[in-house]
């Protein structure tokens, strides 16, 4: 395998001291109960070796089939000693599987974070990236000097339209100019009362005729950040149901607002486990993906879509959605599937792009067609594919071949009133593709007062308006 040691660029914020575990998955062979995070004025360093290393510990079999990344929180004693805290895994290879804690625990010793002149311990984050046999591993900033907000611009990957060729302008609401408590934002919806509700990463709001309402880790049953009891945790997704309750997913747990109370799903009450995605079908089932396979609840009672009982390829699920035909489609790291009156079958056929990317996202129009963004990385096969009623293919093209397969789609929404397809492309900003005219426009924060590059969920309002999530803020489209 490749080894690459990078600098990630993104910087997050948090208090000084705390002894927390930050991921869902949890190891208890660490001696030591207080630590900081990231700290000291001189940071804790691995040992040039540490790639190398980790590459020779790792299952050698599992290395050759693994693919996507593996987050970690490493604690660094003050003699450099490193002991793996907690992970997030979104790879296709399970981290027991891997020999993921064995593999950090037995590396030499790190050059320990020094505060005050004297060594101390502290927790590192790392990404592990894992993509055609090769690692490369990137760590998390953590600036903890400001404590106010959190907001990420960025470079964008793709050049955008020419300022002057583009059609449309944003108003951006940011923490600044607004009530927003916090510019990272990654999730937006509009609920039946044309109410506009923001997920950021500290609280949600609720804009009501102009009138924003907050709701945190204060005033509801949302728990706050481990590390700061003054933050509430991240709202990573949302959904509105049939109901008009509201469903997040925030922190790793999922909560339920029917605009009076506050329900809180964990693993106790819930087959959840760090739900990733919620999907409401039109009999307003709530589906959940996860790395435990797909959750559904009928709001009565809970069933579970895996590999044990319905011969999913694996239990790591990206994109569910149920059609107007009741008919069940599921992507997996390793491969889609179709539900249908009971059976499961592998959607395998070469000549479908679904035996070449997975199932992130389906939106079913108006007259039937499935919209479908496929996911893979660095892979010509990802994209935005549309499966008409007669089961004909079509791809939606850009004249840059590399757009979908080099940057990620985080979400996309298909407004048919206008003829418009809107995309947010990680790494770029935010594309409209006229369905019409075959015209794109993609706005970045080079060529737009779009703020980031890192632009997230999308939805639209009943005045036709639609609103985009981003990492510095919330934009909303001049009409």
């Amino acid at each position: 395998m490749k080894k690459l040691f990078l600098v990630l660029v993104f910087q997050f914020t948090f208090t000084f001291c705390y002894s927390q575990h930050l991921y869902p998955e949890k190891y208890n062979s660490c001696s030591l109960t207080t630590f900081c995070l990231d700290c000291g004025e001189t940071k804790a360093e691995p040992p040039v070796s540490f790639v190398n290393e980790l590459i020779n510990n790792f299952d050698k079999k599992s290395l050759t089939k693994i693919s996507g990344t593996i987050e970690v929180q490493i604690l660094i004693d003050e003699d450099g000693k490193p002991c793996l805290l907690s992970s997030a895994n979104q790879s296709n290879i399970s981290s027991k599987k891997i020999r993921l804690q064995k593999a950090v625990n037995v590396t030499s010793n790190w050059q320990p974070a020094i505060s005050k002149n004297k060594k101390i311990s502290s927790s590192v984050s790392l990404v592990f990236v894992f993509e055609n046999t090769s690692l490369s591993v990137k760590r998390r900033q953590f600036d903890t000097a400001n404590q106010s907000n959190f907001k990420s611009a960025g470079t964008p990957d793709i050049k955008g339209t020419d300022k002057s060729r583009l059609s449309k302008s944003w108003t951006v609401f940011t923490q600044e100019n607004s009530e927003l408590p916090w510019d990272m934002t990654r999730a937006i919806a509009n609920d039946l009362d044309n109410n506009i509700w923001i997920g950021t990463d500290n609280g949600i709001v609720k804009i009501n005729d102009g009138k924003w309402i907050h709701f945190n880790s204060k005033n509801t049953t949302i728990s706050a950040k481990p590390y700061n009891k003054d933050q509430t945790q991240s709202v990573r997704e949302m959904e509105i149901d049939k109901n008009n309750n509201k469903w997040f997913v925030i922190g790793w747990d999922v909560y339920k607002y029917d605009n009076a109370n506050w329900v809180k799903y964990d693993s106790l009450n819930s087959p959840i486990n760090w739900a990733r995605k919620i999907i409401v079908d039109n009999s307003n089932n709530i589906w959940f993906t996860s790395w435990d396979g797909v959750a559904k609840f009928d709001g009565k009672n809970w069933s579970v879509i895996n590999k044990e009982n319905s011969n999913l390829p694996t239990d790591k699920t990206l994109g569910v959605y149920a059609d107007k035909q009741n008919r069940v489609w599921i992507g997996t790291f390793e491969g889609n599937v179709i539900i249908q009156e009971g059976k499961t079958m592998l959607l395998n056929e070469k000549n479908s792009p679904l035996s070449k990317a997975f199932i992130s996202k389906v939106h079913e129009d108006s007259k039937g067609n499935l919209w479908f963004y496929l996911y893979k990385d660095k892979s010509d096969a990802a994209g935005i594919y549309v499966l008409d009623a007669q089961g004909k293919w079509t791809r939606i093209v850009h004249s840059n071949s590399k757009m979908f397969s080099e940057n990620a789609v985080n979400d996309f929404y298909l407004d048919e009133e206008s003829g418009l397809l809107w995309i947010t492309l990680n790494g770029v900003g935010v594309l409209d593709y006229d369905l019409n005219s075959k015209k794109w426009e993609i706005y970045t924060n080079e060529n737009s007062n779009v703020p980031s590059i890192h632009c997230n969920r999308i939805t639209k309002d009943k005045d036709g308006a639609i609103w985009i999530a981003t990492f510095a803020g919330v934009i909303k489209l001049n009409k």
